[in-house]
């Protein structure tokens, strides 16, 4: 193979590992800066959601200039910058892992004023919610009198000391001063504050970020799951157990498999249980369940459902039937055992027709084999037509007719020492 094969395989051999590396590299971090300390700047490099890294790199321009290793996989890294390395005219960008890099960005010196802090909304305005619903963020940024419309929307959830982590992909927006977020509650976690903030890229200091939004609190009600138990005390009843926390409930009982309620009640004002009689006819083995909701300003949070608890029959007390499910698994049985037989037979009869079909078709074909051989035997038969007359000779009417005279009154088995040995008699 000459000079040029050999460059040009190995240059689609790079070609094809830089292809497959590219497609297995982790989205970029995204590098703000969270305060100015004294003389110090912290910045905070923030990979996206869902991912994480154990090894976070800050670098100055293209050089590595900090790293920091977690014990554990974590989404986010503070980087210290001191003295000199705070200066306006230095570049950082961050990654994580074997990421791909962050934008650039500069430290903002102390006298420097960040933009303006947008407004951040949410629906249901109230912010409360139970666990499965979605939260609608609505962050819009102020009008800019420099005519730097945002690049980026962040959205944040922070609790008290720590700058947040977000909650939701970064918005890139193009001439708009808006963004809507979606966040879907899990449970309890997704409670705190939120805030919102925008990037923009300034001709003389590059990509800076706003100062946050005033914060917005969720909280995500997940009220405690009740207890369900049989009582025995003072009649047969059926007890419903909520939390202590919430009062003057509404407890509604269940029977599994069942969406309506069989009966509710609303416990009183210093009571957090309610009880049901046990009905008066059921099934033996009938599960039962309850859940409780309460009132919480414009919007009602609901638990979810007990424990099935099951019912033995009391007797003395209620009506137990037994007999209707007996009834019901027996004529099902009776009905599975007679769609096995006649499945049976059915399967019974094919297979016999099918036995049958291929016996005659095998008869069939060992006559038409048996004839064609037949066949092929008297093709190859020639049939001569001698016609044996009686031949009048003596001793000398032998030897003559073995000279080729033979006499026309004597039959040729006259002569018994005679062998055909001349073959061209035929």
């Amino acid at each position: 193979m000459s000079f040029c094969g050999y460059f040009l395989t190995a240059l689609i051999i790079l070609k094809q590992h830089f292809t497959a590396a590219e497609r297995s590299v982790p989205p970029a971090p995204t590098l703000i800066q969270n305060a100015v300390i004294d003389s110090s700047v912290e910045l905070i490099c923030q990979a996206p959601r869902g991912y994480s890294g154990l090894k976070f790199k800050l670098f100055k321009i293209r050089n590595l200039t900090q790293t920091i290793q977690h014990s554990t996989k974590e989404q986010r890294a503070r980087f210290m910058l001191m003295g000199k390395d705070t200066g306006k005219e230095n570049l950082y960008c961050c990654q994580y892992e074997n990421s791909m890099f962050s934008s650039y960005m500069h430290p903002e010196p102390k006298d420097f004023s960040p933009p303006p802090s947008p407004h951040l909304m949410v629906e249901p305005s109230s912010g409360h919610v139970t666990p499965g619903e979605t939260l609608s963020f609505h962050c819009q940024a102020p009008p800019d009198h420099q005519k730097h419309p945002p690049e980026t929307f962040l959205l944040l959830q922070r609790a008290k000391g720590t700058p947040g982590s977000m909650v939701a992909p970064a918005k890139l927006v193009s001439q708009s001063l808006e963004a809507h977020f979606s966040v879907k509650t899990m449970g309890r976690e997704d409670s705190g504050e939120y805030v919102c903030l925008y990037q923009l890229k300034l001709p003389k200091t590059g990509h800076v970020n706003s100062t946050a939004s005033q914060p917005v609190h969720i909280t995500v009600i997940e009220l405690p799951v009740p207890t369900l138990s049989l009582s025995r005390h003072e009649g047969e009843f059926l007890e419903c157990v909520g939390s202590p926390a919430y009062l003057k409930g509404f407890f509604s009982l269940f029977r599994v498999g069942v969406l309506s309620p069989e009966a509710t009640h609303q416990a009183s004002l210093t009571q957090h249980s309610a009880r049901f009689p046990v009905p008066t006819r059921y099934e033996h083995g009938a599960q039962y369940q309850c859940q409780y909701s309460v009132s919480l300003g414009k919007f009602w949070a609901y638990s979810k459902m007990s424990t099935p608890v099951t019912l033995p029959c009391i007797t003395g007390y209620h009506t137990c039937t037994q007999v209707s499910t007996g009834s019901t698994d027996l004529a099902l049985i009776a009905g599975s055992v007679s769609a096995g037989v006649l499945f049976l037979m059915v399967v019974s009869l094919l297979g016999f027709a099918v036995h049958r079909h291929i016996k005659n078709k095998s008869e069939r074909r060992r006559q038409r084999e048996q004839e064609k051989f037949w066949q092929h035997i008297h093709s190859r038969d020639h049939i001569v037509d001698l016609t044996l007359q009686r031949v009048d000779i003596g001793s000398e009417g032998c030897g003559e007719m073995l000279r080729g005279r033979p006499s026309d009154s004597e039959a040729i088995y006259d002569c018994p020492m005679t062998t055909f040995k001349n073959t061209s008699f035929y």
